[in-house]
């Protein structure tokens, strides 16, 4: 660009010498300040491209997608969720990611698993990727089932919204759902109210459930990325 530029002025100034030569009219004040409202916006759009990436731009919906299918390709990725992605320029992406894997899985194996996953995008993608571990207890019937009607309620609220490290501690008098609810940077609700909305339809359930609710924010474009187990 800063050549182009200076191809573009020079060309201009020689434009105007030659046409004030010739025709006895002076455009040399003219041309100056075509010249210098020329390099003045290159020199605004320049600083503008090369700072959007150290500041942090948000990753395109196609990259998010493919990080997600090729994640969940894998055998033995039940879900993802938490997806953070860092753009530093071409061939510089970043990503860092929570995975699913079952809890009764040997850990050397899940952790060989994580490792070939992180090997491959860096080889494959040009992406450094780093996998944060979730086991998750998918062997318990009475979990998942309950998992199961806790995701439709949640889906019922609205479509957009997954969860996940969906766990329960059971007791005699009570027992405690304890989930992540992954909710979209646009959601019309807040925290607060998404909350209460979602504690009372548990409650609804059984007058015994006490729901221990994190709000997750979705800061990627998912769209249909991926689709997490639950």
């Amino acid at each position: 660009m800063d050549s182009r530029n200076d191809v573009l002025a020079t060309a201009a100034v020689l434009a105007a010498a030659t046409i004030s030569h010739f025709s006895g009219f002076n455009l040399d004040g003219y041309m100056g300040v075509v010249v210098a409202l020329f390099i003045l916006a290159s020199g605004v759009k320049l600083v503008m491209e090369t700072s959007d990436p150290l500041l942090g731009t948000a990753p395109k919906t196609e990259l998010v997608k493919s990080i997600y299918t090729k994640i969940l390709s894998y055998e033995g990725i039940l879900g993802i969720h938490d997806l953070t992605v860092h753009s530093y320029g071409p061939g510089r992406h970043f990503a860092s990611v929570h995975c699913e894997v079952s809890a009764g899985e040997d850990i050397m194996v899940s952790h060989d698993l994580i490792d070939n996953i992180e090997r491959d995008f860096m080889e494959e993608l040009g992406i450094h990727l780093v996998i944060h571990l979730d086991p998750v207890d998918i062997d318990d019937e009475r979990t998942n089932a309950l998992r199961a009607q806790v995701t439709s309620l949640v889906r019922e609220i609205s479509p957009r919204l997954n969860i996940h490290d969906f766990r329960v501690v059971w007791g005699v008098t009570h027992s405690n759902l304890i989930f992540d609810i992954e909710v979209p940077f646009d959601f019309e609700q807040t925290d607060s109210q998404l909350e209460e909305i979602v504690i009372a339809r548990i409650r609804a359930l059984d007058s015994s459930y006490n729901a221990v609710i994190t709000v997750d924010h979705d800061y990627v474009p998912r769209e249909d990325a991926g689709k997490d187990r639950d």
